[in-house]
């Protein structure tokens, strides 16, 4: 597995689940990272205007036009060398443009960068996790959906231990950046770039993110429609450190899934969300 950006091993993790996906999960031993282009966020995969530009072939093009203006001071015949040199590299760049990505390396000639960059979303697949030691309201609401989920307690060394190093798919650990497509940069240079940024929109998630993809599928193809995603092995044990309940879920749902981890033999303790804490009025 492939470690992206400056992540501490130890940061702990959470994923929130309603009481199907985890149930499927246990049942299962298997991870499933869903493909992009099935998530809500319209917006996942999208450049920035530089990114745009340093893609598509226009900053070249700018830097030819500069290149091609006239000095303010008569150049020297060495100058004027150089700068005929720089000018025909330049337009030679320009003309043999490909777009490299993880799935290979594409001439300008045979398809449109956008293309390109779109069909990323059909064929990386993602698991999400959110990176935080204190629980999230908002990720219990959104991602829970109802008093029957669980959150999933582990974190980053926990999560590349656990997952079976044989795999047909290539698999990258990421934080997620949160930016303003319109006015900033990508604050991470990689191939998968794109996906390892999200609107400023989604800052509240904290993602820490696990992308999977297969460098020998057909990037300009159709995926099928019913392949919705990836799924890996991994070892539960090794996984999940702690369960926590729902705070608002009746006792008997706290049962059945202290019953339900045990029957699947994970070793990890079971509790209630902290969230479901009594409030203290007096010491």
């Amino acid at each position: 597995m492939e470690i992206v950006g400056d992540i501490d091993t130890s940061t702990e993790l959470q994923r929130y689940v309603d009481f199907a996906k985890f149930v499927d999960m246990l049942d299962t031993s298997k991870l499933f990272l869903s493909r992009v282009s099935c998530f809500e966020d319209k917006l996942e995969g999208g450049l920035t205007p530089t990114y745009i530009m340093v893609s598509n072939g226009k900053a070249n093009l700018l830097e030819q036009a500069i290149c091609s203006s006239p000095s303010a001071t008569k150049p020297t015949a060495e100058e004027l060398a150089e700068r005929n040199a720089h000018k025909t590299k330049l337009k030679s760049d320009y003309d043999n443009r490909t777009y490299n990505t993880v799935f290979g390396s594409f001439h300008h000639s045979e398809v449109e960068y956008e293309t390109v960059f779109k069909q990323h979303r059909h064929w990386v697949d993602v698991s999400c996790w959110h990176a935080n030691k204190a629980e999230s309201m908002a990720m219990w609401k959104i991602y829970g959906g109802s008093t029957n989920s669980v959150c999933i307690i582990t974190n980053v060394d926990r999560l590349s231990k656990a997952i079976a190093k044989k795999h047909e798919r290539e698999l990258v650990l990421s934080p997620v950046h949160y930016i303003s497509h319109e006015e900033d940069n990508f604050q991470e240079y990689h191939r998968l770039a794109p996906l390892m940024h999200k609107s400023e929109f989604y800052s509240f998630e904290n993602e820490i993110r696990l992308l999977a993809y297969n460098a020998n599928a057909d990037l300009l193809s159709e995926r099928p429609e019913n392949d919705r995603g990836t799924v890996v092995d991994i070892d539960l044990t090794l996984l999940i450190q702690e369960i926590r309940v729902a705070y608002d879920a009746p006792e008997w749902f706290f049962k059945l899934v202290k019953s339900i981890t045990k029957k699947y033999k994970v070793d990890a303790e079971v509790i209630r969300s902290k969230m479901s804490q009594a409030p203290i009025f007096t010491l």
